[in-house]
């Protein structure tokens, strides 16, 4: 097994088996301790806002993006956050305890800034946000905004990494598989150091190669503890004249939910400055809960009309048991083990969203248990039945079992030949 694979959901079964071990990290092993400070620092600063946003005015573009930006003062000489929206409804993004405004325009340029006679609007935020997250806003887009429209500021995307507390997520640099943000030591500091990671540009939607419009891009999503690497073996098998990889790096120890909304906002922005018509999603593991939980907040908000096919590789859809444990008895808790337990309100939710009419999914699980922790039918690290929850086989557009283990159903021949397969296949248009 890779090494990610190991300090991922292999670790947190061999954690709960050695009770000695997890006893004495419950009062001050060292990752516990980052684990603390990390979530201590998201509790200090970061907040979300969110509410519901219209317009007063008939749009002559359909199909062009509206962009929030929060904003450090009422004037909007300096940028904490932007995201970018399909269509107007409901939103949210995250912010800072001490950011002071919003300022929102319909991008009918594509032009990634506010050009005058956009609709627009200023929405000062409430002094709660000190103190709380706030998710009741309305903003209402018009064609003349009641103060002097940001100032100075570039292009959004030139100002990543400069916004919300030195939070850096990349979005688009070409990057090899070799780079040191997709070590087996980077993928630990994304579990420990969810915040952390994303300071140091480790987070984002890295491009293996330079872009061309001519291929349909594929998504590859890690998961818990694992990395890009992962995907070695699939990426170098996968059908390079049809297919262009791309790979999500992100802090696996954290929220799923606040994963998933983020990674919308991100495929979001790329299709505003590239302008493809299909994306194709490839993921293991929890990165597979990760993706769902994506799709289903593009039904929510009847967007990502980019979405293509879907292949889940052994991906723990009813939860993982041994989770529920760690969630009851840890002094420190890894925000993403709160998705992971199976009575979790996030799995009990996760299927009510359908997919997005265009997206297909392609469910694959593994059934080789060569673990000596546990006899239970699996791969030996996931449970065969939350691989095959009903729920999600329900749903997904194809089933395939493979004699593969946990780690074992990355680096299977056959494995990459069916992804290639149902990739090329023609249903998701």
């Amino acid at each position: 097994i890779t090494a990610g694979h190991d300090r991922g959901l292999r670790g947190v079964v061999r954690l709960m088996a050695l009770a000695t071990l997890v006893a004495g990290c419950l009062s001050g092993c060292t990752q516990f301790v980052r684990l603390a400070n990390d979530i201590r620092e998201t509790g200090d600063r970061l907040r979300v806002v969110g509410g519901e946003l219209t317009s007063d005015t008939s749009s002559p573009c359909a199909d062009c993006p509206f962009v929030v930006m929060v904003l450090a003062d009422d004037q909007g000489r300096s940028l904490h956050n932007f995201r970018v929206f399909e269509r107007p409804g409901r939103f949210q993004l995250a912010a800072l305890n001490d950011s002071r405004a919003l300022f929102t325009f319909h991008d009918l340029d594509r032009s990634f800034t506010y050009t005058p006679g956009e609709p627009a609007a200023w929405l000062d935020l409430p002094a709660r946000l000190a103190e709380r997250s706030v998710d009741d806003l309305r903003v209402r887009l018009r064609t003349t905004v009641d103060r002097q429209p940001p100032q100075g500021l570039p292009p959004l995307y030139e100002l990543r990494g400069a916004a919300l507390a030195q939070i850096d997520v990349r979005v688009a640099q070409v990057v090899p598989l070799a780079d040191e943000r997709f070590s087996p030591a980077s993928a630990d500091i994304g579990m420990w150091e969810p915040i952390g990671f994303m300071k140091s540009g480790r987070a984002g939607i890295f491009f293996l190669e330079p872009y061309d419009p001519t291929r349909t891009p594929v998504l590859f999503v890690h998961g818990m503890g694992g990395g890009p690497r992962d995907f070695q073996t699939l990426v170098g098998a996968l059908d390079h004249q049809r297919f262009q990889p791309w790979v999500l790096a992100y802090p696996s120890g954290l929220d799923l939910r606040a994963s998933g909304d983020g990674l919308v906002g991100l495929v979001a922005e790329l299709q505003l400055r590239l302008g493809f018509r299909r994306l194709h999603i490839v993921a293991h593991s929890v990165g597979g809960l990760l993706v769902r939980e994506t799709l289903a907040e593009c039904s929510r908000t009847s967007g990502c009309a980019w979405a293509g096919h879907f292949v889940s590789l052994s991906s723990p859809f009813g939860g993982v048991s041994v989770v529920g444990a760690l969630v009851d008895y840890a002094a420190v808790v890894m925000p993403v083990w709160r998705n992971l337990a199976p009575q979790s309100e996030f799995l009990a939710t996760l299927f009510d969203a359908p997919l997005p009419s265009n997206a297909r999914h392609h469910l694959v699980f593994g059934y080789r248990n060569a673990a000596t922790l546990s006899r239970k039918s699996g791969d030996g690290v996931i449970a065969l039945d939350s691989q095959l929850r009903p729920a999600a086989q329900q749903q997904a557009t194809s089933l395939r079992g493979f004699d593969d283990d946990h780690a074992s159903i990355l680096t299977n021949p056959q494995v990459a030949q069916h992804v290639n397969r149902v990739l090329a296949a023609e249903s998701a248009r």
